[in-house]
């Protein structure tokens, strides 16, 4: 079961530390900072760069069910984590895909794929299969958009993606 605390934006190492010593009384499962690899163009060449997947979130991973309030009190989260929403389950769907794009990992991969005749497909990569998931493309910063649903907010995910060819 994956759980999502809102941590503000730079402040996720931060949060997740925190977390770690709020959960250390016997919890079983881990937090995760999510991050992806993106491509950035300086010194005229193109370079792998790691970022941060969804700002501003640390996420709880653990085999324990029930909600979130049945193994860590909301108010135990407030007092642990000034400034934080609470922590909050992400919907399966969501969890899935998260499962999907890390790969049991903390990073999101690249991906790469092609447009033919106006059809996203996406040859190698973690998004390979979720063409459909994706929102919107930016070819000339070499990323991708996915929505995602965390609580009550849709949020949109920026994600490697480089479209290698256009038909």
């Amino acid at each position: 079961m994956w759980y999502a605390v809102e941590a503000g934006p730079g402040q996720e190492e931060a949060a997740r530390q925190q977390l770690r010593g709020l959960v250390s009384r016997g919890l079983r499962g881990e937090c995760r900072v999510l991050y992806c690899v993106r491509k950035k163009r300086y010194l005229g060449q193109w370079h792998d760069e790691r970022e941060r997947f969804l700002p501003g979130y640390v996420f709880f991973v653990t085999d324990e069910s029930g909600g979130a309030d049945a193994f860590m009190p909301e108010e135990t989260v407030r007092e642990g984590l000034p400034g934080s929403s609470g922590l909050f389950a992400v919907r399966r769907e969501e969890e899935e895909l998260l499962m999907r794009l890390t790969g049991g990992n903390d990073m999101v991969g690249m991906s790469y794929g092609v447009i033919c005749d106006g059809s996203l497909k996406i040859q190698e990569g973690v998004l390979r299969g979720l063409e459909g998931r994706v929102k919107k493309i930016d070819r000339h910063k070499r990323k991708g958009y996915i929505a995602m649903r965390l609580g009550d907010e849709e949020k949109m995910a920026e994600i490697g993606l480089e479209i290698t060819e256009k038909t």
